[in-house]
């Protein structure tokens, strides 16, 4: 009788030690090939395996198959990758077209797969597959990254609650703080003049620079501001009147509420201030044209502006140092406030498993990789020796003979690595992020990042429906308020036609717009 209820009690916990082990493993392991992944360290799969992988392809980017990250990182993880890349013109066309014909890769790499995308092919068609069962087991530093911040996990969130997308995310200081200003120093110094703190200061700097020849050439050829290039830029100054740029969108939040500025009084005087910069020839005249670019990198490389607002330096690096950073105004309500700022999310939609990879673990361990620092080092730099080297004081450079390469410091880098053209899912920090941003830059963005928003909101999760109907008011009201924009700054308008613009606003669905950012926003807080 003993020996029965031993027996019975060893069943039973056999039983219990089983099932437990198996639930366990459904847990961790959600495919039949998960026993074939390594959980840690190199290589990934001790027996080669083959996926097939879907991206863009930068113009500055050599073949997939012979670059020079790809070919090393196949080498460390037994890994083969069947390339399907598709160059960037007429991408989102082929993107479109394989997800109809359902014609699906395993993985999804630098595709760029926006919200209402993921929101179609992963909520909706099930075609891409849900990430968040595998992360912590799987992708442990991308899963730390999203637990921690919420703007990021908030942005590659669908609105039924799943992940279906990873990021390109930037941390570093230089890169969430966009567009910089920046000052010519040089013209300071020779008109005798101070860095502006107001406004009103800012303009009397600008007039100087317009008759005082500081560029001591004898002409009156000075642009006292500039801008990067085309009517978006035109609102990086807004945070000195108050004006946030929250959920990628001319949005404001306060006490939870989502609000639209663009018929609030401090959003027109701020466009009266600019009109009258703009009238007296004190911004750049054809700022607000979509083909300016050649004209813009000419004024750049030769210091035509006297104040010019730019992400990086390395468009008029030759005359970096006539240039210095300045903190944001201090504006007419007291606002010091630089909005020029993100939540830290490059690309929403970076990286993306379809329902038809049969390696959905190894996948993630694949580029959960590049979310860590020496993995995101390896991504950006390369291997220490062939690609790139530290300098005295631990920071990595590109090798020489790479940077100064003949064909363009672009085109050689895109044989090494996929950074040239940004997208690909990885993390850039303040470790790596000297490729573009020199040393002014990363000082002029840590001067700003006290006066960034306390929190960088991202755009929150919406369903299908609010997603069409997003998109349907979102296309017509950007395009309308940035034509009215451009036309009050240049005088084509006058402000008596203030009231008229709001109406329009109204009209193309301004008030419905607000109110699917603030269903969407509550229930992202749940």
């Amino acid at each position: 009788m003993k020996m029965k209820i031993v027996i019975m009690v060893l069943i039973f916990f056999t039983v219990l030690f089983v099932g437990c082990k198996r639930q366990a493993q459904s847990f961790v392991s959600m495919s039949d090939t998960a026993e074939l992944v390594n959980p840690t360290g190199f290589p990934i799969v001790d027996e080669q395996i083959t996926m097939t992988l879907f991206g863009s392809r930068d113009p500055n980017h050599s073949r997939w198959s012979e670059m020079f990250f790809f070919k090393k990182y196949a080498e460390m993880t037994n890994i083969n990758l069947d390339f399907m890349e598709i160059p960037s013109q007429g991408f989102e066309e082929r993107k479109n077209l394989l997800f109809a014909a359902n014609d699906l890769p395993d993985i999804f790499f630098r595709s760029f797969i926006n919200p209402s995308q993921f929101t179609m092919y992963g909520v909706t068609s099930k075609q891409l597959i849900p990430l968040n069962p595998y992360l912590d087991e799987w992708a442990p530093n991308i899963a730390k990254i999203l637990r921690e911040n919420e703007s990021v996990r908030v942005a590659v969130t669908a609105s039924d609650g799943n992940i279906y997308v990873l990021p390109a995310l930037n941390f570093s200081m230089s890169g969430r703080v966009g567009l910089k200003p920046w000052i010519n120093k040089d013209w300071l110094a020779k008109l005798g003049l101070e860095i502006p703190t107001t406004p009103q200061e800012f303009k009397q700097v600008l007039i100087a620079f317009r008759d005082g020849d500081p560029n001591g050439n004898g002409l009156n050829d000075e642009i006292p501001l500039g801008f990067q290039g085309g009517i978006g830029t035109i609102y990086t100054m807004g945070g000195s009147w108050g004006l946030e740029h929250q959920m990628e969108n001319t949005i404001n939040v306060v006490d939870g509420k989502v609000h639209f500025w663009l018929k609030d009084n401090a959003f027109k005087e701020y466009l009266m201030f600019m009109n009258e910069l703009y009238t007296e020839k004190l911004i750049w005249q054809n700022f607000y044209k979509a083909n300016n670019q050649p004209e813009l990198r000419s004024h750049l490389s030769n210091a035509m502006f006297g104040v010019m607002y730019q992400p990086y330096s390395d468009t008029f690096l030759n005359v970096e140092d006539q240039y210095t950073g300045f903190l944001p105004l201090i504006g007419p309500y007291g606002d010091q406030i630089w909005s020029a700022v993100t939540t830290g999310v490059n690309s929403v939609g970076a990286f993306a498993i379809s329902r038809t990879c049969k390696y959905p673990e190894a996948a993630l361990r694949w580029v959960d990789y590049f979310y860590s620092e020496e993995g995101s080092l390896f991504y950006r730099y390369g291997v220490e020796g062939e690609t790139f080297y530290y300098d005295a004081n631990g920071n990595p450079h590109i090798n020489a003979n790479i940077r100064n390469d003949p064909g363009g410091f672009m085109r050689a880098l895109g044989m090494i690595n996929l950074v040239p053209g940004g997208g690909g899912p990885h993390l850039i920090s303040d470790n790596n992020d000297g490729i573009v941003a020199s040393e002014l830059t990363k000082k002029i963005a840590a001067d700003l990042m006290p006066f960034i928003p306390k929190i960088m909101y991202s755009r929150p999760p919406m369903n299908e429906i609010e997603q069409e109907e997003f998109f349907a008011i979102v296309q017509d009201l950007n395009k309308y308020r940035d034509e009215s924009v451009a036309k009050f700054i240049i005088g084509e308008w006058s402000f008596d036609r203030w009231d008229e613009y709001c109406r329009t606003l109204d009209r193309i669905g301004l008030p419905r717009l607000e109110r699917i950012y603030q269903r969407a926003f509550d229930a992202s807080r749940k």
